[in-house]
């Protein structure tokens, strides 16, 4: 279990740059985010491939996930078509770099629509990108992301009717609880989520007057140290990337972040190591 940050909550650096800053708050690894001009060094031409390689390497992190895009709200065939195509794009670049999942988005709030009116384009376009992507090496952890279908229930079906060892999720820890869903409904998604997770960010926060405060890690009210124990247990090995959105300085939310978790991960490896060892 290597412990990063998201090289997106450096969008507009640079990412050589965006390393700088990954290696002076403490991380080991990023989720490296595929979306060109993001980091507006790197336009993903087949040119910048091997230049991105070399400068992970040097930097010493490891991308454990490609933040990538898509959006299945869509009635229109043509329309899933491209979108399909564009998230398959993002799985091709994340194989090209050597990196193992991919971050996919599920579907974006369209007026006058419900989420139950896509449910089923969602499927075609999930379970034709899944088919795409065999023989890649590379698999896809759909993101509990904005205001459409940011329900792990809903998410949790969707992975389930595919039923893909290539479709997993992307938990988010702090977008469930900003997104309005209850601190037990929050703490439930966390256990009955655990086993499909590809990859996790890692937001804390506070319930404050019917809203949720995003706040450094360890600082909030989720309960993190549980969610450590419990990835461990499932001998989860992929990223958990830090994605500080609060507010006050960003470096200074992630360092502490990035060091609350290393703190977290170093305890439940110790004590899982101690247990193995009796």
């Amino acid at each position: 279990m290597r412990i990063g940050v998201t090289s997106l909550g450096m969008a507009g650096l640079p990412l050589a740059q965006a390393l700088r800053t990954m290696i002076e708050v403490g991380a080991e690894c990023t989720e490296l985010n595929g979306r060109p001009g993001v980091h507006p060094d790197i336009t993903w031409t087949p040119e910048d491939y091997p230049k991105v390689k070399k400068m992970l390497r040097e930097a010493g992190i490891v991308a454990t996930s490609l933040g990538s895009y898509n959006d299945f709200a869509q009635l229109d065939a043509d329309a899933l078509e491209a979108q399909v195509q564009q998230l398959v794009g993002y799985a091709q670049r994340a194989a090209d770099l050597g990196i193992p999942v991919i971050r996919a988005m599920c579907a974006d709030v369209k007026p006058g629509h419900t989420r139950d009116e896509f449910r089923d384009s969602i499927i075609r376009g999930f379970a034709e990108a899944v088919r795409r992507i065999e023989g890649l090496g590379v698999r896809m952890g759909i993101e509990n992301h904005g205001l459409l279908a940011n329900d792990g229930d809903f998410l949790k079906g969707i992975v389930q009717e595919i039923n893909s060892p290539l479709l997993g999720l992307t938990l988010d820890t702090g977008n469930y609880a900003w997104v309005g869903h209850p601190p037990e409904t929050v703490r439930r998604y966390f256990v009955e989520l655990l086993p499909y997770v590809l990859s996790v960010h890692i937001k804390d926060g506070v319930w404050k007057e019917g809203k949720f405060e995003f706040v450094p890690a360890g600082e909030g009210e989720l309960d993190l140290k549980k969610l450590f124990a419990d990835l461990a247990a499932l001998g989860y090995q992929g990223g958990v990337v830090s994605e500080f959105e609060g507010q006050g300085d960003y470096k200074e939310g992630t360092r502490k972040s990035v060091a609350y978790l290393k703190q977290l991960r170093d305890g439940v490896m110790s004590r899982r190591d101690q247990g193995a060892s009796r």
